[in-house]
């Protein structure tokens, strides 16, 4: 395996940085960063109604300009995502919205998409059967496997790998490939992005136990104050 970076971006978020949402995130990779919010159960219209489960709405807005083909189909695989992890039949009826939209793209656009959406949703409390990462790696013009790779790093590059993993099992929930390459190179990708994933999945954890230790602080604070 012929690896020239085998490290993921620092990454970072900030909870809640919007007030008019069920929970939303600001997200950063490296220099590429989106901001994930969600609303649901609300309301549902009746063409989307369903008595086995809630309808997933999900939007996806480029930095600026309305959306193009490029967004649309970065849309529809953060869809694909999200309907696999959801759990829909916890709320029939109902609708769950997810917005995300793109601050910077400096690399990795559609990883980062996909791994925003999931904390917005972990800390807006949707039901889910499993959270989810995403990974991107690329083979450059020398046959060297790039992890994470910045937009510097795309502009040369023979083929492009995408993947996405479940929590529990770490089954694939997302593929996709641009460019030739020999099987060999993708099984090795997987491989190197399937173990990328254990680091954004501990990313999670950290973010999310520190966020609700916050609140629960802030909490007893309150009630330390009120009697």
């Amino acid at each position: 395996m012929d690896v020239e970076k085998d490290k993921l971006r620092q990454m970072h978020c900030e909870f809640n940085p919007l007030s008019r949402c069920d929970g939303s995130v600001m997200y950063s990779q490296g220099a590429t960063g989106l901001i994930g919010a969600v609303l649901g159960p609300i309301e549902v219209k009746t063409q989307n109604l369903s008595i086995d489960g809630s309808y997933l709405e999900c939007n996806y807005r480029p930095k600026a300009g309305l959306p193009q083909v490029k967004e649309r189909i970065r849309e529809a695989a953060i869809r694909d995502v999200l309907e696999l992890a959801l759990l829909s039949e916890a709320h029939p009826r109902s609708k769950m919205s997810v917005q995300i939209q793109e601050l910077e793209d400096r690399g990795s656009i559609d990883a980062c998409a996909v791994n925003c959406a999931c904390l917005a949703m972990l800390i807006g409390g949707l039901p889910l059967k499993c959270s989810f990462a995403a990974v991107h790696c690329i083979i450059n013009e020398q046959g060297e496997y790039v992890l994470d790779p910045d937009q510097s790093e795309t502009l040369h590059q023979r083929a492009s790998f995408t993947f996405a993993f479940d929590s529990v099992e770490g089954n694939l929930l997302l593929v996709q490939t641009k460019g030739a390459f020999k099987i060999a190179q993708f099984n090795d990708i997987e491989c190197l992005c399937r173990s990328a994933s254990a680091e954004i999945f501990q990313f999670y954890r950290s973010q999310v136990a520190k966020y609700h230790g916050r609140s629960e602080a802030t909490a007893e604070k309150a009630e330390v104050m009120e009697t």
